[in-house]
């Protein structure tokens, strides 16, 4: 195990970088945050470059390499952190990269498609229900936020790795793409009274639910790509609810119907 306590540590620096999507990308790695991801990750696998711990950490990680473990100072722990109050743990682990066929492993699919999300965290709860309620893979639209902005690892509460999340940027043709692997039912969220109600729509065939982001909806784009309209109900004195208990209401009688089969 080595020790650091210099924020101009060159590994610290390149470590800091991170927190920008930019450099993110470039290096294909993000970080991790606190004990309980952190064992996760190592758990599940993940290709896990470095771990910090802070000079009071003393939980087991024996089964971690030591040699890529670094214990650091106080100041050091805030510099590669991204919150307010630095955790005891921080992994730096590779990004994982899925593609389309990852995603259709299973024979009878529930897909989320999310168009143009912006929070992070949001986007996190969405991962951690979607691994929940045995989702087979999320697709986001180019415009949607980092999959791994901080905020997001967070939020997704070590779940991230868990699932295949793919990008996809040719919106127009998202529905011929989808149903060359397997013909799927499309199903579009909207604040429409002239909607089918979710829970009268049959979701024990494969099936693509597609959500837009609470600020815009759904484009028209996807919208014509449409089979179904779904609609949440809603008390009149509410104009929206929070997109990712949206997600979760859905996904939920989508497990209901299947009675939790893969």
């Amino acid at each position: 195990m080595n020790n650091i306590t210099s924020i101009q540590n060159p590994l610290i620096k390149e470590i800091h970088s991170l927190h920008q999507k930019k450099n993110r990308n470039e290096l294909g790695l993000f970080l991790i945050e606190g004990y309980k991801s952190v064992f996760e990750a190592i758990k599940s696998g993940l290709n896990i470059e470095n771990i910090f711990i802070s000079e009071n950490f003393d939980k087991d990680i024996s089964k971690y390499n030591s040699e890529k473990i670094f214990r650091v100072s106080e100041q050091v722990m805030k510099k590669i952190s991204t919150t307010e109050s630095a955790p005891e743990i921080v992994a730096v682990a590779k990004q994982l990269k899925f593609s389309i066929n990852d995603i259709f492993t299973s024979k009878n699919p529930v897909i989320i498609l999310l168009e143009n999300i912006k929070d992070p965290g949001n986007l996190g709860t969405i991962v951690r229900t979607a691994v929940a309620s045995n989702v087979s893979g999320i697709i986001l639209t180019d415009e949607s936020v980092d999959v791994y902005n901080p905020k997001t690892v967070r939020s997704s509460a070590a779940n991230l790795w868990k699932i295949p999340i793919v990008t996809m940027t040719d919106k127009a043709n998202i529905k011929n793409t989808i149903n060359n692997f397997k013909k799927c039912d499309f199903i579009a969220t909207v604040v429409n009274k002239d909607a089918k109600l979710y829970y009268n729509i049959d979701f024990t065939k494969p099936t693509v639910i597609m959500f837009g982001s609470e600020a815009e909806g759904l484009s028209e784009i996807l919208t014509k790509q449409a089979d179904i309209f779904a609609t949440i109900p809603m008390n009149d004195k509410v104009e929206s609810i929070n997109l990712s208990i949206s997600v979760g209401v859905m996904l939920y009688e989508s497990i209901r119907q299947r009675k939790f089969s893969n």
